[in-house]
């Protein structure tokens, strides 16, 4: 199956360049993937066509690398993580469960089963890079459902979820210093919700500022 183009955010990107080069390529590798899922998901006009497809990527995670198509360029990022131990089916298969939860993102159980799962993604790099799995999946969530509403869909059942963010409790997470691409996005996810605006372009100039004093220094 032919990957999908979808580029990572401004933010992805940002916070990418930050670290040490395994972490940065780790980071690359797996916001790609996620890319990957939201280019399926969301332009989908068929919701079981965009099944098969993500259906097809459970399938690839679960087959030996030696077995998956060597000219995808996502699935061969990936194998960098999978050297390092990671298992991909268990690691990224919520992701891709969360992906298909999005198909459903008016129901609130589906929103929570997706911010669940896309959240996930930040957990893989608890078995990579250190870090605790739970802090980690709290603010994978708070950025699935942040990237949403802010980027790609409004529904009552995502408003009602983003607006639940405890981003006081975000605040008090500490991640290693080998995680700043992570504590860049959670960071900045922080500090946009707590502004209020998402009427007005989330990177001004002095949250730009900011980020990246946060990426240079860990303040």
């Amino acid at each position: 199956m032919a990957p999908t183009e979808t580029p990572v955010s401004p933010l992805v990107t940002l916070a990418g360049s930050y670290g040490d080069r395994q972490v940065r390529d780790w980071a690359r590798a797996l916001f790609a993937f996620d890319a990957q899922m939201a280019g399926i998901v969301l332009p989908a006009r068929e919701p079981m066509l965009a099944q098969i497809r993500l259906q097809w990527w459970h399938d690839m995670l679960a087959k030996p690398a030696a077995a998956r198509p060597s000219a995808n360029p996502v699935l061969a990022s990936l194998a960098s993580l999978e050297a390092e131990g990671l298992v991909l089916a268990e690691a990224l298969g919520p992701v891709i469960r969360g992906w298909e939860a999005a198909l459903e993102i008016e129901d609130s159980t589906a929103v929570a089963d997706f911010a669940e799962g896309r959240g996930q993604l930040f957990a893989a790099f608890a078995s990579l890079a250190g870090g605790e799995a739970g802090d980690l999946t709290r603010i994978g969530r708070a950025w699935a459902l942040w990237d949403m509403v802010r980027f790609h869909r409004r529904t009552p059942a995502l408003d009602a979820a983003f607006a639940a963010v405890d981003t006081q409790a975000l605040a008090r997470i500490g991640l290693p210093a080998r995680l700043r691409p992570l504590s860049i996005i959670a960071r900045a996810v922080r500090l946009d919700i707590a502004r209020g605006r998402l009427d007005r372009p989330w990177a001004g100039p002095g949250l730009f500022v900011r980020l990246v004093w946060h990426g240079l220094t860990g303040w």
